[in-house]
């Protein structure tokens, strides 16, 4: 139950609340109008093949299950396809999100003031996160997780309160919550498997909470039935839609090339430009963790030091299940999967609660010293520093993001990765557009580019629409990449730069020679490499557009584009060794 002081409305909660809903009208126009990650864009030209009757994996080559497609199938045959209709249900899902970790809490008697607080730090973490992290399986999956654990925390409440009191409860209520529990997570492991982890410690918690053998035995065959049920029409999907062969063969032949390459990626560099990314949220986790290992060392000795449960409980109990939730989110973000940006917000929206509610309790206890209030004013300071809401330049668009829709002035000016240059990659569409291209003409190399097939409203020449990425992450298939590329119908290929290891100076530059459209570094000497040998006939900026002539080459190799300098220095190496090998 909740004490009369947590529910109390005071001049602080009018405070936090007024600050909470300019916290959202400051940024929500904003957010509405970023760009789309390259993942988003890539999963809607999958939801569209597979609406107009295409094949999954087999079609379009796909590494993940397919629940991240069935939901933009959902949401795109809901809204239509424009980017912000698709932020606009991301920001609903988040919202929802959010008001499940704000309410978490309230039976630790939280006050309304500290779980106002609580949102506004749960919004203004996700309103500073780059658009690589929006509307990504990660964040979309914490809502149907946090829904399964509010059904699993039920489940504990019902079963120590019917030994309390005696009572029985039915084999069909244990049996049929813990089934619509299953199917909770069912829908986030359709999404992202990954979420086995933290559910998996979330019900060996709930086994040592309820210590009631014979009625776990039963939750547990209703919420495994739960799972098989889901993952049973799923399978049936992919068997009926003719996607199985293809997905089999994927998961067998090429993933364990995808996931052995995982931890490429951490390497310090990129590791510290994560940090930089996500600073200063990313150093809760180093409160959260001690925070959520107390919780649990805390109510296993109150169990220890008690014969029966109490009633009192409930809010120990709750603590310790969001921390086993936590824990097990941070162990698989870091352990199991690649050092992607998106991959890490649930962690941290699960430390901000958990911190959030550990320092409320604090202050309605008046036990917040000098230590914790110091470290809150340098933490809030840093936030406020930091925050791109408040950044001049973003603010000024908040009027242009309300009255307008969203295009690539605003993109330009609103992304907070800088992945594209949008402008540049406008003017590539515009070229493109008067070439009158059709299905299957255009190959975009780098997945950056990925948004041109939406916008000229063409299917790729290939079903690997992120072709440098499996390039690079499966490089034992490169026949299947190279046949596929030769047996396209492309006309033009378009590069980029950048993602293909030039630095920016390098990319932007300009030859002195005028005849010479592409930059200074450009290995202008490179014979018959797909795609750099092939003419470029439309440059802007980073992007070049090449127009196919057969036959297409051989692949350049797998890492960085060579500057002219290497190549020529390889063709010098070559002749060398060549004149050596005949004088003998």
């Amino acid at each position: 139950m909740e004490s009369q002081p947590a529910r109390q409305i005071t001049g602080l909660t009018w405070v936090a609340l007024i600050i909470f809903f300019l916290i959202l009208i400051l940024n929500v126009p904003l957010f509405i109008r970023m760009p789309l990650a390259t993942d988003v864009v890539l999963y809607d030209l999958q939801a569209q093949m597979a609406l107009n009757d295409g094949v999954l994996y087999k079609d379009m080559f796909e590494t993940n299950l397919p629940g991240i497609v069935w939901l933009h199938m959902l949401v795109r045959s809901l809204v239509g396809m424009s980017s912000d209709a698709i932020r606009i249900v991301d920001l609903i899902i988040f919202s929802g999100s959010a008001l499940l970790l704000m309410l978490w809490n309230r039976r630790n008697q939280l006050s309304t003031t500290g779980m106002i607080w609580i949102g506004i730090a749960l919004f203004s973490f996700y309103f500073s996160i780059s658009e690589w992290s929006h509307f990504q399986r990660d964040t979309l999956i914490l809502f149907p997780a946090l829904a399964a654990v509010r059904l699993r925390r039920r489940q504990s409440d019902q079963l120590i309160e019917n030994r309390q009191t005696a009572g029985k409860r039915s084999f069909a209520s244990v049996w049929g919550w813990a089934f619509l529990e299953g199917l909770l997570w069912a829908t986030a492991f359709w999404i992202k498997p990954f979420v086995a982890v933290p559910a998996l410690c979330v019900w060996i918690g709930s086994l040592f909470i309820i210590r009631q053998p014979k009625k776990m035995l039963i939750d547990f065959s209703g919420l495994l039935l739960g799972g098989l049920a889901l993952g049973a029409a799923g399978s049936y999907w992919m068997w009926q839609n003719g996607a199985w062969p293809a997905f089999y063969e994927t998961f067998t032949e090429w993933n364990p090339e995808y996931v052995a390459a995982r931890k490429a990626g951490w390497e310090p560099l990129r590791f510290a430009q994560f940090l930089y990314r996500f600073y200063p949220w990313v150093f809760l986790h180093l409160i959260a963790v001690p925070l959520a290992l107390i919780a649990i060392r805390d109510y296993w000795k109150y169990r220890g030091n008690s014969e029966r449960d109490t009633l009192v409980e409930s809010g120990k109990r709750d603590s310790v299940l969001l921390a086993l939730l936590y824990l097990g989110w941070v162990v698989q973000s870091f352990a199991f999967q690649h050092l992607f940006d998106y991959v890490h917000p649930p962690s941290l929206l699960l430390a901000i609660t958990l911190i959030g509610g550990y320092l409320d309790n604090r202050y309605q206890n008046e036990a917040l010293n000098w230590g914790w209030k110091s470290g809150l004013a340098f933490f809030l300071m840093m936030v406020v520093l930091s925050f791109p809401g408040f950044k001049p330049n973003r603010m000024m668009l908040w009027k242009t993001c309300l009255l307008n829709s969203s295009n690539a002035e605003l993109k330009s000016q609103l992304a907070l990765l800088v992945q594209v240059d949008w402008k540049d990659l406008d003017a590539v569409k515009q070229f493109l557009q008067s070439q009158n291209l059709k299905d299957g003409q255009l190959h975009c190399y780098n997945s950056t580019l990925v948004y041109l097939y939406p916008e000229l409203a063409v299917r790729p020449a290939t079903r690997f629409v992120f072709f440098d990425s499996v390039l690079i992450f499966c490089p034992n298939h490169r026949n299947e990449l190279y046949k596929a590329v030769n047996e396209s119908q492309q006309k033009y290929v378009v590069t980029d730069l950048i993602d293909s290891g030039f630095n920016r100076q390098m990319a932007l530059a300009v030859s002195p020679d005028p005849k010479q459209t592409t930059p200074t570094d450009y290995p202008v000497s490179l014979k018959g490499a797909y795609p750099w040998s092939h003419p470029v006939v439309f440059r802007s900026g980073r992007y070049l557009v090449h127009k196919i002539e057969r036959p297409i080459g051989r692949f350049a190799g797998v890492g960085n584009l060579p500057t002219e300098a290497q190549v020529k220095e390889y063709y010098r190496q070559q002749k060398k060794k060549k004149q050596a090998n005949q004088s003998n």
